[in-house]
């Protein structure tokens, strides 16, 4: 099923949301600290998502996109990486204020994610079921037998064949699409306030894909679920997706409502981003004559050896020296659409 962007309401129009966010970062800041230097994974970013709200977090890996999910759960490795500034709430409580205690009661619970590795993520010493049982047993206080029974109810949910048997397999057990959808199923076990989905749908063929994020909406649907998509598949961001924040080298660089991030892109990142995107309309028209993939050219800098200025102008077309001397702040061009370029009114315009 697809999502029809262009008929959705956004916070900035009438009609739209404008309770406060059950969900909000502002001006986070996590580094890492190593021999090679200060790395900073995520510098100075914000961003806002409200009840039964999807927003998609697009950008190349090494831009901080999990990062941010991993400081929201306060999951980061200290040594060596630690947040050193910004406030995480949840409905208005400062998550980073928190003791371990209270953030053990809000993971799995308030807030669960759908981690990229579920290998990395699932005990190889324990089956599937008593993996999600457990979650479930420990937020929502009911009897082991219970929690082993919506175990199985989560794996027949996420089309896992056979749960009443697979609910006694071991991860190692399992293939990795199966791995993936066990993850799912703990993570929407306890019906979250916010599902942070770190592409959830990577390892999974284009049919399971489909019945995921179709259970994503559902959930989201019956309970007002916020969800954080991060993803490189834009396909999946145009379909999913209400607003669109894009990062590079751990900075927010553009956000603004789906149908129009797609429609009128203001940076020149986004717009290599979209441009990337295979066209099959357009190249099975051409047949023989198909033109190249557009690309990106170059790659992120290193997060602790970042160029003097704008941080994707050694990479951009557009850069003046303004751009090689000065990082543009992230500012409002329309309501509801804000970007960090020197020349956005003139990309901006070019996209109209």
């Amino acid at each position: 099923m697809q999502r029809d962007v262009s008929s959705e309401k956004t916070a900035d129009e009438p009609g739209g949301t404008l309770d406060r966010p059950v969900l909000e970062i502002v001006d986070l800041h996590t580094h890492f600290f190593t021999e090679a230097g200060v790395i900073r994974a995520v510098d100075g970013v914000s961003y806002a998502i409200q009840a039964g709200e999807t927003l998609g977090i697009v950008g190349e890996s090494g831009c901080g996109k999990s990062v941010t999910a991993l400081s929201v759960l306060r999951l980061v490795a200290n040594p060596p990486g630690r947040i050193v500034a910004g406030t995480v709430r949840l409905d208005g409580s400062n998550l980073l204020e928190m003791s371990e205690a209270e953030m053990e009661e809000i993971r799995g619970n308030d807030i669960s994610m759908i981690f990229q590795e579920p290998m990395t993520s699932l005990n190889p010493l324990m089956t599937v079921g008593r993996q999600i049982a457990e979650t479930i047993a420990l937020h929502q206080r009911v009897p082991a037998q219970a929690a082993m029974a919506k175990a199985v109810e989560m794996l027949r949910r996420v089309a896992i064949p056979e749960p009443e048997r697979r609910v006694h397999a071991y991860p190692h057990q399992l293939s990795g699409g199966m791995r993936q959808r066990v993850m799912i199923a703990m993570a929407l076990s306890c019906n979250p306030k916010v599902l942070i989905a770190d592409e959830p749908t990577t390892a999974l063929d284009v049919t399971i894909q489909a019945q995921i994020l179709e259970l994503m909406r559902e959930l989201q649907q019956t309970l007002g679920t916020a969800i954080v998509l991060i993803t490189h598949d834009m396909g999946v961001v145009a379909e999913n997706a209400d607003r669109v924040a894009v990062m590079y080298a751990g900075r927010k660089v553009e956000e603004a409502s789906a149908k129009r991030l797609f429609e009128q892109p203001g940076h020149p990142y986004t717009r290599g981003l979209l441009g990337s995107i295979p066209k099959l309309d357009v190249a099975a028209r051409l047949d023989a004559h198909r033109n190249r993939l557009n690309e990106i050219k170059g790659m992120v800098p290193p997060l602790n050896k970042l160029p003097e200025g704008c941080t994707f102008a050694p990479r951009c077309e557009f850069a003046t020296d303004q751009c090689r001397t000065a990082y543009p702040p992230l500012v409002p061009h329309q309501p509801g659409h804000a970007i960090a370029c020197w020349h956005a009114d003139k990309l901006l315009a070019g996209a109209a």
